[in-house]
């Protein structure tokens, strides 16, 4: 006779409710079969004891540049997702930049076929939406991308080819884009900021002599982000358009979506814990290794931007991990504005929420919520982001117990310099084992899963 399940993990505390409560999850074929008693033992090919740990939906990270294929030496697609399985994300959304740029359904399809074999976790796709590829966009939305991105700055002069059709500064041109993408029936994504203001702000700041630290920071005030978000909603509510705010540094962007929803503008926001947990004050402390664009603001804009989270204006979180080695950051060692912006951030998400969670900033059924309940609703993944019978069995076991020291040196990100920013933070709270679809990827330290596991998620 058959085993009646393939896997029980037992004794943990599971987040499926506004409370954690005790059961027994009971997997079949890659699918959550049964929330039991937690007393209940049935027939099961393999048991794991998962006592004294809470047991929460996987991560779904909503804002992931591994950028392959391209730079492999930065990341890979195999580095990148195993990355993602040690941070507890049982599923990314891979955003379009590559030297293969997801900008066309040949490429969309390109980048998949790449990203497949090497995946750890499950995977989505943005499709690229700019000035130079409104043709495409069809295509790539019957290739399967979840949803489609768009810069409202130029590219860097030496990455014209990575950001190919994902672009666009004009208003006029953006109407039409936001309207074309509006007829895919998928959400319209956007790094908000206001490139004229920025650039003739960085402009005053290098003439004065000021390259350094904080300059970053003051080159983009919040009004930076605010501008373009401004303008994102007016021609979403005329477009009718699904638009989503990614990597929200500003409070006030954050409620001027919330009223622009109240008007009835379908408009989401993410924001990444980098906002939430650092200030401009990292800037002057490790210089390149702490720029982002958005910037990172002030202890004000901090506060601010976490009582915006509890407000309820922010929907959900995504780490906008973004590989670079030390030696193309240390461009920036003399002169901020020289280096690329980005931090590497999956494996640190889960333990600062979790640390968040501790500091009672957040509760355990919030913080599934922002992680993985709210993406998979609004990007139309319905096995995915719940502990529920018949959902996917993705899983992170966590120890909210745990007290530890960060340490950029155990990371398994390609980039692990880029990580500098979380070094010697005291965290509580650490990702014991991560399993995507029944299957464990991750456990205590150690990759446990096989390189092309992970599947390609067309939305719904």
């Amino acid at each position: 006779m058959p085993d009646a399940y393939d896997l029980l993990v037992t004794g943990a505390q599971v987040v499926s409710g506004a409370v954690p409560s005790p059961a027994t999850l009971a997997i079949r074929d890659g699918r959550i079969a049964g929330l039991l008693d937690p007393a209940a033992r049935p027939p099961a090919a393999r048991i794991v004891d998962a006592a004294g740990l809470h047991a929460l939906p996987g991560f779904i990270d909503t804002h992931v540049h591994t950028r392959h294929p391209g730079v492999a030496e930065r990341e890979d697609f195999q580095s990148g997702t195993a990355a993602a399985a040690a941070g507890g994300i049982t599923t990314i959304f891979e955003m379009p930049i590559a030297k293969v740029p997801a900008s066309s359904a040949a490429g969309v399809r390109a980048r998949v076929e790449a990203m497949t074999p090497q995946a750890h976790v499950d995977f989505a796709l943005y499709g690229g939406a700019g000035h130079e590829n409104l043709a495409e966009l069809a295509g790539q939305a019957a290739a399967g991308v979840v949803a489609f991105k768009t810069f409202l700055q130029p590219p860097p002069p030496t990455r014209l080819d990575e950001f190919f059709g994902l672009w666009c500064t004009d208003m006029a041109a953006l109407r039409e884009v936001m309207a074309a993408v509006a007829t895919t029936g998928l959400r319209h994504c956007f790094h908000c900021e206001d490139a004229p203001t920025f650039q003739a702000l960085q402009a005053s700041l290098m003439a004065a002599g000021r390259r350094r630290g904080r300059a970053h920071a003051e080159s983009r005030p919040p009004i930076v982000e605010e501008l373009s978000v401004a303008a994102v909603l007016a021609l979403a509510a005329e477009a009718g358009a699904r638009v989503g705010i990614v990597h929200c540094s500003s409070a006030r962007s954050a409620q001027m979506a919330a009223d622009a929803r109240a008007r009835g503008v379908d408009v989401t926001v993410e924001t990444c814990p980098p906002y939430l947990f650092f200030t401009d004050e990292a800037l002057d402390r490790l210089g390149p290794l702490a720029k982002c664009n958005p910037p990172l603001g002030t202890a004000a804009g901090v506060d601010a931007l976490w009582r915006a989270l509890d407000a309820g204006w922010i929907d959900y979180i995504g780490s906008d991990h973004s590989p670079f080695l030390r030696h193309e950051k240390a461009a920036g060692d003399q002169d901020i504005f020289q280096a690329p912006p980005g931090l590497c951030g999956l494996e640190v998400l889960a333990p600062l929420m979790l640390t968040a969670v501790a500091e009672r900033r957040l509760t355990l059924a919030r913080l599934a919520e922002l992680g993985a309940g709210r993406a998979a609703g609004l990007f139309r993944l319905p096995a995915k982001g719940r502990l529920a019978v018949g959902a996917d069995a993705d899983i992170a076991l966590v120890d909210t117990n745990a007290v530890w020291t960060y340490d950029s040196r155990r990371a398994l990100t390609k980039s692990r310099a880029n990580m500098a920013i979380y070094d010697g933070l005291r965290l509580r709270g650490r990702v014991v084992s991560t399993f995507v679809r029944g299957v464990r990827v991750f456990h205590e330290g150690e990759i446990t899963g096989p390189p092309g596991h992970g599947r390609f998620l067309r939305p719904a």
